[in-house]
This record gives structure tokens, sequence and C-alpha cells, in this order.
């Protein structure tokens, strides 16, 4: 995985650290920033899992600055409950968003969503959160921690979809690790053009998403 780290940020070991969040965001200027994926390149991997509905919930863990929350509301799919390690972060979207009543804003730790019911989501869209764990100093129980919390938050056959940069080679372990309850496929989705132009050399031109359903029973 220190490949894989190293081609997120030379600061990616500090990607699991809420301190380096809350002063990143501090110092940025209020636009969104998507990770891996928008909306729009997202949306056809989206939809066999969407359903517009009063009872139909979804979870974004690790939301930060993305426009996904928003861009989902606005199509229709309001139960969206986004949460983030940084209060900063927090603040600034409950601002930019406050007209979309039906769409939360919460502090809250993936790790530990104390807060949350069991069996309460039907679909989790991660974009990034997961590969940011992973490069953290604790990077094997915090991914521990995160599936675990994944898996209790989901309803019994609800989704926890995963974008991410790792091959799967180096993510399945952790995703479905050996006596857990998720059936686990994934497909590879282009890379939009990076607005810098600019690519890690030797970087793959694909992400990896990864769809992890949850079955019944224990973890």
């Amino acid at each position: 995985n220190n490949y894989l780290c190293a081609s997120m940020s030379a600061y990616a070991s500090d990607y699991g650290s809420q301190a380096y969040w809350d002063e990143r965001y501090s110092a940025s200027d209020g636009s969104s920033f998507d990770w891996y994926q928008n909306y729009k390149t997202l949306k056809p991997h989206l939809e066999p899992f969407l359903k517009i509905d009063q009872e139909y919930e979804i979870l974004i863990p690790g939301c930060g600055n993305s426009s996904l929350g928003a861009d989902l509301y606005d199509d229709g799919y309001i139960n969206v409950t986004n949460i983030d390690v940084s209060e900063v972060v927090i603040n600034q979207m409950n601002d930019k968003y406050a007209d979309r009543e039906e769409m939360e804003y919460t502090v809250m730790d993936a790790r530990n969503l104390e807060y949350l019911p069991d069996s309460c989501f039907n679909l989790i869209i991660d974009k990034g959160m997961f590969d940011s764990q992973l490069c953290s100093e604790e990077n094997i129980p915090n991914v521990t921690a995160i599936m675990k919390e994944m898996f209790r938050v989901l309803k019994p056959g609800g989704i926890y979809l995963c974008v991410s940069h790792g091959l799967p080679t180096t993510r399945l372990s952790y995703l479905n690790p050996k006596g857990s309850n998720w059936a686990v496929e994934y497909k590879k989705a282009p890379k939009p053009p990076v607005e810098s132009g600019q690519e890690v050399s030797g970087a793959s031109d694909h992400h990896f998403i990864y769809v992890c359903k949850k079955g019944i029973g224990k973890a």
C-alpha cells in the first residue's frame, strides 16, 4: 500500500488526522471538490441501487466538501446523511446547502457511528474515505472498525459502495475479510480528466468501484 498512498499525496500519512482536514478546509475557498469521481461520472454505477422513496436512506461518510450529497438531493434522493470528522467542513457545508432541508451534515467519525442506529441505511457511498484511512498510521484497526460500522448501519441487503484507486489485490482482504458476511463485486471506472493535467507516473487510468452487499446475520 505504500505506492498507493504515495500516489494520493505527499502528505498521505496525514489523511487519517482530523487536524489535517480541519486545517485543509479552513484554507479552502469554499468551492466543492470531488475525490476520484464526480456525480456525473459515478451516477451510472449508482443507479442500479438508487430508489426514490421516503424510506430510502443514503449515507456519505467522509463527505468533505464534495457536492455529491446535494447532487443526489437535486435528483430526488432527499434522505441523505453526510458525515465527516472535520467540524470545519461540516459547518461550511451546512451553510452552503441550508436550503436542502431534508439533507443532514453531521460531525461524526466513520470508525464509531455511535449516534446512528443499526440497519438504517440502504446505500453508503464512500469516495476516498476508506483509502485515506488505509493510509493512516493506525490503518488496519481503522479500516477494520470502518467495515464493522458500515455493516452495522446498513439494512440487510444494503450496499456499501466504495470508490478506490486501489487494485483488488490491495483492497479485497480489507473489504471482505475471512468470516465476514459481505458479498463483494468490483468493476473499473475510467478516471475523469485531472483538472491540473497532472497524473502520478505509472498510475492506473481507472478507479475501482467495490460493491459490498450486506448479508443477513453477523459481520
